[in-house]
């Protein structure tokens, strides 16, 4: 914005306008939407509203019908549909998460889009590829290597901005940015001539001295990837004096300075309090404070009046100028050396103290519907980073809503704002800049959008008009310390329709939510905070009570709400599970008699017994129940119902146990279970009590015998001894025609054990006498120990060793004394 030269406004002029404002009824404005910081994704651009008349309803944020306007401009600036443009910028969004993985990897690496693909230039041996297509998802995405980057190649631009203003200074110079080929294009007004022999030579080294002065051209050859192209300098912020235009004013208490802007986006303080985010050179280096809106009825986009000097029908005040920089902080200007990053910054202005009276929503307006700018135009549903080649949108109060492609990232200079001497100093913003989406004077805080994401304030553009401007809205946003950008969130539905019990789950949805969306759900006063799921689904609790109660819910993410749906939900008693009857079991046979009945249900409920057991039982802490049978159950067929009760509960269904009792299994009492007997201690009998006048059956090993139970006791005789082996026997008792239970048992007659084996008795070997001739060597008197035997002394085998070795010795006297005598003959 540059600084009016004369007086800005004639106060009888607003004064007339006041009163024109409070006859005429109120006006609508765009702005843009404020992002939730929780949220990872970009916001929306907001429209605020006055509040409607009974002629003229306001419009709803949930019901915006499709943007006519910004079909047209798609249509007419990119050749793309609406639904082309949105899912663009889906794919802008998604390259920018791609973008920011990737750099962790391989910082050097270039991100753009093309159609409907990715591109990454990055070295095929970097961790850069894999990130790249984990970070993509389901997008297509084309990796090619990186061209091979000279020795001396810019680390950043950021490194190469700083080298230039401390060669330079920024006097001359328009943007230092990164395209898409990953080149470093400088713009500059400097002289591109070559004042060196060595231009055009990377690989040589260059030597500026102060005789000859290098020129832009000597600088650029330095490094392999950078160029120059030709440009007037700083670009000039877009805002003007007087427009004849919608927007808003800006201007000191006086009125002696001020200028007109457009309202970028609404949104959010640190504390949630309603703000709006705009450019900041649109407060003059904070000359101005106040502002106000204009109406965009007499003073409508793409028409303006540039040589009026009366501030056209302010219709409202908005609120009041509170932080704002423009250029490096504290507004400083582009200055920089080898180490310093050269005062890079931002342009943003925040607006506080929002006039109540505005009623401000997620949506950027299109200009289709100047009466009503909030019915037509694009809702913005998060804050992103603009990705080269993606396509964008701007909505201004000069030039209505242009859009275009992305040609270039990095840092661009704006023409600062003159001082008291009309001395001006260049301020270095970081942004994106393009060369086919429009913007003018007064367009400047407006907001840009990407598909549906926040991406930049409207900022500069070059005199030629050839580039437009714009300062990247994360970095914007960060400089604020806690403003936010309002988006647009989706009206929740209550899905759940039919009766809930207490405590049970009210359902709903929300479509297109981004991470971390809640829905405050309010029921019969109490309120929570749904989650809302990667599927746009929420749950809440109902009351623990019954009746029919009111349900409203709100979409909300950070300080970003929805409009609030209505609905109501009925809460009934719910009905007890059936009790289960766990012994005797369904169709089960159990001994006489059965004296206690036994089950699981909901704990304090009461379980009601009928059939041929009455009465009732406590369902415990541990979800158990048990009922006595007094007198105990005795043979025969028996059927017990249950069914549990509770207060606040319907009573639960009824079930059913069928059970016989019959006699309990005989006892056998020798051979006992498990008993084991010598080999010829085998049994000669089995025996056994139990009832008195029963008929028992017993099965030894397949053979079965019958003996009748007298006095409590039976005994069955058998044949013979048992023999060695393992048995088994079963014994059933039948009382009136009714068997028993089977008793089993098992008992093992063991093997006749082997004899022990004998030891031979020990003979000594009889003593041999010592040879008569001398024994060759003295024998050790006493032999060597092995390990544990026994140490014995000279053995007798040592003593035969001995003899034997004598008899070898007289053996050898013959053999000599045969040869000499052989010898001498």
């Amino acid at each position: 914005m540059q600084a009016s030269t004369r007086a800005f406004i004639k106060r009888g002029g607003a004064a007339c306008a006041a009163a024109a404002v409070l006859l005429g009824g109120s006006f609508t404005v765009a702005t843009a939407a404020p992002s939730n910081e929780l949220a990872p994704a970009p916001a929306v651009s907001v429209e605020a509203t006055l509040p409607a008349t009974s002629e003229t309803p306001a419009a709803s944020s949930s019901a915006i019908p499709l943007p006519e306007g910004l079909a047209e401009a798609v249509e007419r600036d990119l050749n793309l549909s609406v639904e082309e443009f949105n899912a663009q910028g889906e794919l802008a969004a998604k390259a920018a998460d791609v973008q920011t993985e990737v750099a962790k990897a391989d910082p050097s690496a270039v991100v753009s889009i093309a159609g409907d693909t990715i591109k990454v230039q990055a070295s095929p041996a970097s961790a850069a590829v894999e990130a790249a297509k984990t970070a993509a998802g389901s997008s297509k995405v084309v990796v090619t290597a990186a061209p091979a980057a000279p020795l001396s190649a810019p680390a950043s631009v950021d490194a190469l901005f700083a080298d230039y203003v401390s060669t330079f200074g920024s006097t001359k110079l328009e943007s230092i940015m990164l395209n898409g080929n990953g080149e470093f294009v400088i713009r500059t007004g400097d002289p591109a001539t070559a004042s060196s022999a060595n231009v055009g030579s990377a690989m040589k080294t260059h030597v500026f001295s102060a005789a000859a002065a290098p020129s832009v051209s000597d600088f650029a050859a330095k490094y392999g990837n950078v160029k120059v192209e030709a440009a007037s300098g700083p670009a000039t912020a877009y805002a003007t004096d007087v427009t004849n235009g919608q927007g808003y004013a800006a201007a000191n208490a006086d009125f002696s300075k001020g200028g007109i802007c457009s309202t970028g986006w609404n949104g959010f303080n640190e504390k949630g309090d309603p703000a709006i985010v705009s450019a900041g050179h649109c407060t003059l280096d904070g000359a101005v404070t106040d502002t106000y809106l204009m109406d965009p009825e007499t003073a409508p986009a793409v028409t303006k009046d540039k040589d009026s000097g009366v501030l056209l029908n302010p219709v409202v005040t908005v609120g009041t100028f509170g932080f704002s920089q423009f250029g490096g902080l504290g507004n400083s200007p582009a200055t920089g050396t080898q180490t310093n990053p050269g005062n890079i910054g931002t342009d943003v202005s925040v607006i506080d103290g929002i006039n109540p009276d505005l009623n401000q929503i997620a949506v950027a307006t299109d200009w289709a519907t100047p009466t009503d700018l909030g019915a037509s135009g694009a809702k913005v549903d998060r804050v992103s980073t603009a990705i080269v080649g993606a396509p964008i949108c701007k909505s201004g109060r000069t030039t209505g809503w242009t859009c275009g492609n992305v040609d270039a990232v990095g840092v661009f200079l704006v023409g600062g704002i003159p001082d008291s001497s009309n001395n001006a100093t260049d301020r270095a913003v970081r942004g994106f800049g393009s060369t086919t989406m429009k913007s003018d004077q007064g367009d400047s805080g407006g907001p840009v959008i990407s598909g549906n994401d926040a991406v930049g304030i409207t900022s500069a553009g070059t005199k030629d008009g050839l580039w437009s401007y714009t300062a990247d809205l994360k970095t914007a946003l960060d400089a604020t310390s806690g403003y936010s950008v309002k988006i647009f969130l989706e009206t929740p539905v209550v899905t759940t329709t039919d009766p809930v019990y207490r405590e049970g789950a009210v359902t709903g949805t929300v479509s297109g939510a981004p991470a971390g969306t809640t829905v405050t759900v309010i029921i019969d006063g109490v309120s929570t905070a749904a989650p809302v799921g990667a599927d746009g689904k929420w749950t809440a609790k109902a009351p623990n009570k019954f009746g029919t109660f009111s349900v409203t819910a709100q979409t909300k993410n950070g300080f970003s709400t929805s409009e609030t749906t209505e609905a109501s939900i009925e809460v009934i008693k719910e009905t007890l599970a059936v009790p289960a009857i766990t012994a005797p079991a369904n169709d089960g046979i159990v001994a006489a008699p059965v004296t206690v009945i036994t089950g699981t249900g909901k704990a304090g409920a009461t379980v009601e017994l009928t059939g041929d057991v009455t009465g009732t039982a406590v369902v415990g802490t541990d979800g158990k129940w048990s009922f006595t049978v007094t007198p105990g159950l005795e043979v025969g067929p028996y059927t017990v119902t249950a069914k549990q009760t509770l207060t606040d509960w319907n009573d639960s269904t009824n079930t059913t146990s069928k059970f016989t009792v019959v006699p309990a299994a005989p006892a056998v009492t020798s051979p006992s279970n498990g008993q084991e007997f010598a080999f010829d201690q085998g049994p000669t009998a089995i025996s056994g009590t139990n009832i008195a006048g029963a008929t028992l059956t017993v099965t030894l090993n397949g053979k079965a015998q019958t003996v009748t139970v007298v006095d409590g006791t039976w005994s069955v005789a058998l044949d013979a001894k048992l023999a060695t082996g393992k048995y088994t026997l079963t014994a059933v008792q039948a009382v009136d025609g009714v068997d028993s239970l089977t008793t089993t048992s098992a008992f093992t007659v063991l093997a006749e054990p082997k004899p022990e084996p004998t030891t031979p008795p020990v003979t000594e070997e009889p003593t041999t006498p010592a040879p008569s001739s001398p024994a060759p060597s003295k024998a050790p008197s006493q032999a060597p120990t092995d390990n544990d035997l026994a140490n014995t002394g000279a053995s007798s085998s040592m003593l035969v060793l001995g003899g034997a070795g004598g008899l070898l010795l007289l053996a050898g006297s013959v053999f000599l004394l045969i040869r000499r005598r052989n010898t001498a003959a």
